[in-house]
């Protein structure tokens, strides 16, 4: 048996022997892989590193060491790829952060942050393709169109920066040219033309008409204004529209200006002012002020409309004329004001001083005598009272003790806050402790025992400070303050448990007033007891010096002061509004307006050279032809007004006479002419799209026009009012009529009617050294093979770069365009033919023309020359379009 065994035993070892030697090993081999790992690591061999580490860690699947480095190591290197992308796509490089987040996931499959870095970089490389594209549309001057792919991009990614920086350059751009534009319109207006105006008891229609053929004024009246209206005036030197405005107000009437030349009049009644007066939404946002206090202001004294509050985000939405508006937001800017902020510089001094004597001998003050108990445990009775001896009766303990305490405290509790507050708001410092205090409630019941409720309350004891600050404009700090020392005294045990304390407090309270970086200190706030306890034998406790031997002696003297200081320092000023906000114009009780009604002289129009040019009209000289100018034309949908004949009564005699300065001449650009033999008949351009100074003096009413030009023609001639109130005889008055909206638009357009039509426009906000483009589109072609353009500019202005095919030039198979240009001359010549299998039919752009801005001007023109084409019936000619107005900014 012991022999089997010893067998038994022998076979397992050698059984055994091979695993533990390959446990040993592969426990070597992982140790070895595992300090491999790290020293790579360490050595920037990261990939090599952690594949040692993951090796490991197969090997020893349990060693949890193992597993903690390799996670340790592959968060590690994932984090700082993930880092490293990030500040690659910053810097714009988003082909180098895209492969630097691949090789987190390679390091880390299933890192979310790689992951969703390469989605957004791939939506980044995508954005940046339509920004691109965006970026070509804002050098070509389309801005409607590049904003559609900007907010395509800033919908999916609204902190694009790329996105955010072109829609700011649009907003520039197109700020830019909105105040050129209105710059333009107020350079050419001719309301702030000189006028001198004599009139007595005339006609209201009489006089604006003798001022719209004077200033080129155009004037319409309302159906409710009366004919019978009558005005006297006398004006030397005044502008046009205070002028019209003193007229108005005297008339009770109202203007709208409609563009830089025509006022529309009405009845100054309620109903016609919600008809026609224009009213604008202006949202303000309220930075320091109080929205609802301003609510309340603009209601009462300014009366405005509509006042609208945002609470949430302290804004203001107003609703009323924009001269109501203007007003508003001056006094909303004399509001809306910084508050002005302190620093409260304050320490707190508690000095305080407790002297506690205990001295003398403090002998027994009470002796008791007892008598034991009787042997029944009872009292005793008389007769065993009188057996009793002195070994039998029963004394208290006597005990007499020698006191010598003297005890001194000094205490110095100082609190040094500084804090910072705004005006007008509480600054409060606590320093101490809340001490609790319980208070037991006790409810009896009808059984048992009574509910007792127990409840905590919490009171301040320590030092408290109020302050609030009010900075004065002169630089000085005044300072409402209150201040309360207060501290335990002692305890005070309640029924129940309760327990409450007795508080000693000291306040003050007080307004004080102080120089910037001054220093007050505020003292006085003593507290001083003292307190003496002497307990005495009487009779020898009396005695004048041996007393003290017979006598024991407390004394306690406490004495505390609180000192103040306190220093307040500026650290932003008070806003104060500046005088144009605080002192404005608000017009009068019943009409708002942003500047007062003034008849102040501008220029004076009866001196110098300017004199003997200058226009009048008056009721003797109104038959000079030379006298008569033509108003501007109106825009569309305005409704021409004639003036009636003006009523002449014998008791009321008219007289009156209107002088205005001359216009200042100036030529307009020299354009090429286009040659006779193709010359169409003369267009009369609408007034919108000439300078005051281009429009014709008195144009004939018999030219020939293109069709959907504006018209002139004669009116009924009506009888002349002299001076002495006789008729004289009829002078023509001529009148402009309407110009279709679609030939005063920006970048003129070709006649109205259903044939065949070429329009062109360029981009506003020109500035010389740009590089812009001028698209050519046609309309309503029809079979039409050949084009022939001639385009003409001022080569002094402009010079020509190239010329690129459109989309319907490219649908027509003419994408190829060779143009003949003569740059001395200004004259580009192309002929735009389509494919053999094709033709121009349909709507759309011909070609694209691009220019360099080189001299700023005010005013230069394009012109196309007359376009004949053969449609396959016979020759048509094409109406060109209007000539194109550009204005180059310098």
């Amino acid at each position: 048996m012991r022999l089997l065994t010893t067998l038994t035993r022998a076979r397992l070892s050698r059984a055994l022997t091979p695993l533990l030697l390959a446990a040993l090993l592969a426990g070597c081999a992982a140790q070895n892989l595992h300090r491999d790992g790290q020293r790579q690591i360490k050595a920037g061999q990261t990939d090599q590193g952690l594949e040692n580490l993951r090796q490991a860690m197969l090997l020893e699947p349990d060693n949890l060491r193992y597993r903690l480095d390799y996670s340790n190591g592959v968060n590690d290197e994932t984090k700082k790829l993930n880092q490293r992308a990030e500040a690659l796509r910053t810097a714009g490089d988003l082909n180098g952060a895209r492969e630097t987040f691949v090789a987190a996931l390679r390091v880390d499959n299933s890192n979310e942050r790689a992951q969703r870095g390469i989605a957004e970089v791939d939506r980044d490389m995508r954005h940046a393709a339509i920004l691109s594209e965006a970026e070509k549309l804002i050098a070509g001057g389309k801005f409607d169109a590049a904003k559609e792919r900007i907010k395509a991009v800033q919908m999916s990614n609204p902190s694009n920066p790329h996105a955010q920086d072109l829609m700011r350059k649009i907003d520039d751009e197109l700020g830019k040219q909105h105040r050129a534009k209105e710059a333009l319109i107020v350079s050419q207006s001719i309301m702030k033309k000189p006028v001198t105006l004599q009139f007595r008891d005339a006609n209201l229609r009489m006089v604006f008409e003798a001022l719209s053929r004077t200033t080129g004024l155009n004037v319409i009246f309302d159906r409710d204004v009366r004919p019978d209206l009558k005005t006297t005036i006398f004006v030397r030197d005044g502008t046009v529209e205070d002028t019209v405005d003193l007229i108005l107000m005297q008339s009770q009437l109202e203007k709208r200006v409609l563009n830089a030349n025509t006022m529309f009049i009405y009845p100054a009644i309620p109903a016609k002012q919600k008809e026609y007066q224009e009213l604008k939404v202006r949202t303000f946002p309220i930075s320091n002020g109080d929205a609802k206090y301003l609510q309340g202001m603009l209601k009462s004294v300014l009366k405005i409309k509509e006042v609208q509050v945002d609470e949430h985000s302290n804004t203001l939405v107003l609703r009323d004329t924009p001269e109501a508006l203007a007003v508003a937001a001056n006094v909303i800017a004399a509001h809306d004001l910084a508050d002005a902020e302190v620093m409260l510089e304050v320490e707190v001094l508690e000095v305080s001083r407790d002297r506690l004597s205990d001295l003398g001998i403090a002998w027994p003050d009470n002796f008791s005598l007892s008598t034991p108990t009787g042997s029944g445990g009872g009292a005793l009775t008389l007769g065993e009272l009188r057996h009793l001896n002195r070994n039998q009766l029963l004394t208290t303990p006597l005990q007499a003790s020698l006191n010598l305490k003297l005890q001194d405290t000094d205490a110095n509790i100082l609190a040094s806050p500084r804090i910072r507050v705004r005006d007008h708001e509480k600054a409060k410092i606590l320093i101490g402790d809340k001490v609790p205090i319980i208070t037991n409630t006790v409810t009896p019941v009808s059984t048992g025992t009574p509910v007792i409720t127990g409840s905590v309350q919490y009171i301040d004891v320590g030092i408290k400070l109020e302050a609030e600050p009010h900075v004065y404009t002169e630089g000085d700090v005044g300072i409402k303050l209150n201040l309360e020392v207060s501290n335990i005294v002692k305890e005070i045990s309640g029924p129940g448990g309760s327990l409450a304390y007795q508080i000693g407090t000291r306040m003050a309270s007080t307004s004080l007033r102080l120089h910037d970086g001054e220093t007050q200190i505020l003292g006085g706030l003593i507290s001083d007891s003292d307190r003496n306890t002497a307990a005495k034998i009487p009779g020898l406790g009396q005695l004048p010096i041996l007393g003290r031997l017979f006598s024991n002696n407390n004394g306690d003297h406490t004495k505390t002061e609180i000192v103040l200081s306190i220093t307040p320092r500026i650290l932003r000023a008070k806003g104060i509004a500046e005088d144009s906000m605080s002192d404005v114009w608000s017009g009068t009780e019943s009409t708002i307006r942003e500047n007062p009604l003034r008849l102040d002289p501008i220029a004076n129009v009866n001196a110098g050279p300017a004199s003997t040019a200058a226009s009048t009209v008056s009721a003797s000289h109104r038959s000079d032809p030379a006298a008569q100018a033509v108003p501007a034309a109106a825009p569309a949908l305005a409704k021409p007004v004639e003036p009636a004949a003006p009523a002449v009564s014998p008791l009321s005699p008219v007289s009156g006479s209107v002088v205005v300065a001359p216009p200042t001449p100036s030529a307009p650009p020299s354009l090429p002419a286009p040659p006779a033999a193709s010359s169409p008949p003369a267009t009369v351009l609408p007034a919108e799209i000439l300078t005051p100074n281009a429009a014709p003096a008195s144009p004939d009413p018999h030219a020939e026009q293109a069709p959907g030009a504006a018209k002139i023609a004669p009116k009924a001639a009506e009888p002349k009012i002299s001076a002495d109130n006789s008729a004289a005889a009829p002078v023509p008055i001529i009148a402009a009529a309407i110009v279709p909206a679609a030939a005063v638009a920006k970048g003129a357009t070709a006649a109205t009617g259903t044939g065949p039509q070429i329009s062109w426009n360029s981009p506003d906000g020109i500035r010389t050294g740009d590089r812009f483009s001028v698209t050519v589109s046609g309309a309503n072609f029809d079979n039409i093979h050949a084009l022939p353009l001639s385009i003409h500019y001022d080569s002094a202005v402009l010079t020509f770069v190239e010329a690129s095919a459109g989309e319907f030039s490219t649908r027509a198979g003419a994408a190829t365009i060779a143009p003949t240009v003569n740059q001395s001359a200004g004259r580009l010549s192309m002929l735009l033919t389509a494919d053999k299998a094709a033709s121009f039919a349909g709507s759309g752009d011909l070609l694209n023309l691009t220019f360099i801005a080189k001299l700023p001007r005010k005013q230069t023109q394009m012109l196309l020359a007359q376009v004949d084409v053969n449609d396959g019936h016979g020759s048509l000619t094409i109406p060109r379009p209007q000539p194109l107005t550009l204005t180059i900014d310098p």
